[in-house]
C-alpha cells in the first residue's frame, strides 16, 4: 500500500519516540589513580609503598587498559634507585668506620687515635680528630729492611730509628708536655714478619695515660727561624726523654740510646756553634750566646753519654743507674730551655 503525501500547506508533526540512553562511560582510556600515586611515592623515597603501588598499577593498566603504564614503570625504576642508593651508602659507611678502625701500623704519620680498649694498641685503634683529646698519634714509620734481624736487634733498631724519626717530624719536640710525653714504639715480632710486618710503628703517647690534644707534627705556629734552630736539637731532646722510660730488662735498648745520645750530640754541637756564628735573620741579640751554651753543655754531654753507655753491661747496671735516680744532663736541659726563651717559642708542654 503507498502512503499518500500530505496535501500541500497541511503541516506534518514528526514522530517523537524515547530518547537513546548513553552508554556508560568505558574504563579505557583514563589515567590511572595508581600509577600517578605510585609516582609521587618513589619521588620522595617512600619505596616500600612505591614498589607495590607500582606493581599494582601496572596489572590494572594493562587489565583495564588504562593509560599510566610508563608512569608506573617510572615508579618502579626510581624505587630500584633509590635501593640502589640505600646499599651503597650502607656499603660506603662501613668502609669509612673500617678506615677508622683497625692496626696503629696501618696509620700513617700525623693520625690521632684512641686505644680501642682503652689501654693499649692490642686490641687496635679508634681514629680521631687530632682536635679532640686523644690517647696517641702516630709520628713516623720506621723500615727495618728486607731480613728480619732478630728481636733484639730489631727491638734496638726499631727505638733508636723511630726517635730520629720522631725528632724529623716533629717542628717542636718539647711542645707536647715532656714531663709526661714519650716516643712510644711497636715493633714486629718474628710471627708478625712472618705475617708481612716490615716496619716499626713510632707514636707520641703520655705515659700516665692522661689525655694528649692538638697535633704534634703542625708548625704552623713557628716562625722559620725558630724552626731550624728546633729541628737542630729535637733529637736530642728525645733521646733524654726517652732515657728515662726504658726499663732494666731494656738495658740493651739503653746503651744503644746512650751511644745515639753521644753521636747527636756531636752534630747538634757542631750545627749549634754554625748557627751561632752566623744566627739566623730575625732572631734576639742574646740568640748567639744561648747556641754557644748550648753547643758547649752538648760537647760536655757527648762524653758523658759515651761513658754511660760503655757502663751499661747487663740488667743490673742499668737498674742501679735507674734506683740512683740521677739526673746527669741537667745542664744540657738547662741550656736547651734558655735557647728556648732566646728563641721565643712557648714553654714546653705548651701543646699538652
Amino acid at each position: 500500500m503507498t502512503q499518500t503525501p500530505p496535501p500541500p500547506g497541511v503541516f506534518q508533526q514528526p514522530a517523537y519516540g524515547p530518547a537513546p540512553v548513553p552508554a556508560p562511560a568505558s574504563a579505557e582510556g583514563k589515567l590511572s589513580a595508581l600509577a600517578v600515586c605510585a609516582l609521587v611515592a618513589s619521588g620522595i623515597a617512600l619505596v616500600p609503598v612505591g614498589v607495590v603501588l607500582g606493581i599494582v598499577a601496572l596489572f590494572r593498566t594493562q587489565r583495564l587498559r588504562q593509560r599510566g603504564k610508563r608512569l608506573a614503570v617510572v615508579a618502579l625504576s626510581l624505587c630500584a634507585a633509590w635501593t640502589a642508593l640505600g646499599m651503597a651508602a650502607i656499603i660506603t659507611g662501613a668502609a669509612v668506620v673500617a678506615s677508622h678502625t683497625g692496626d696503629v701500623d696501618a696509620f700513617a704519620p700525623g693520625t690521632c687515635f684512641d686505644y680501642h680498649d682503652g689501654v693499649d694498641v692490642t686490641e687496635g685503634v679508634d681514629v680521631l680528630s687530632c682536635g679532640n683529646p686523644h690517647d696517641g698519634e702516630v709520628v713516623a714509620h720506621q723500615g727495618l729492611g728486607s731480613s728480619y734481624p732478630g728481636e733484639d736487634a730489631a727491638a734496638r733498631e726499631s727505638v733508636v730509628g723511630c726517635i730520629g724519626d720522631a725528632a724529623r717530624a716533629i717542628p717542636d719536640a718539647d711542645a707536647p708536655d715532656p714531663a709526661v710525653t714519650r716516643v712510644k714504639v711497636y715493633y714486629p715480632s718474628p710471627d708478625a714478619w712472618d705475617a708481612g710486618m716490615r716496619s716499626a710503628t713510632c707514636v707520641l703517647t703520655h705515659v700516665d695515660h692522661s689525655p694528649m690534644t692538638g697535633d704534634a707534627l703542625d708548625g704552623s705556629s713557628l716562625t722559620p727561624q725558630q724552626r731550624q734552630v728546633l729541628q737542630t736539637t729535637n733529637e736530642t731532646v728525645l733521646l733524654r726523654l726517652k732515657l728515662l722510660d726504658v726499663p732494666a730488662s731494656g738495658w740493651k735498648i739503653a746503651a744503644a740510646l746512650e751511644q745515639r745520645l753521644a753521636t747527636a750530640d756531636q752534630a747538634e754541637s757542631a750545627a749549634l756553634a754554625a748557627l751561632a756564628a752566623d744566627p739566623p735573620a730575625g732572631t734576639t741579640s742574646d740568640l748567639p750566646v744561648s747556641l754557644h751554651d748550648l753547643s758547649a753543655a752538648d760537647t760536655t754531654e757527648a762524653a758523658q753519654a759515651r761513658s754511660v753507655a760503655a757502663g751499661i753491661i747487663g740488667e743490673s747496671s742499668w737498674q742501679s743507674r735507674i734506683d740512683a735516680g740521677d739526673q746527669p744532663y741537667l745542664d744540657t736541659t738547662s741550656a736547651y730551655k734558655d735557647l728556648r726563651s732566646s728563641l721565643g717559642v712557648p714553654a714546653p708542654g705548651a701543646l699538652g
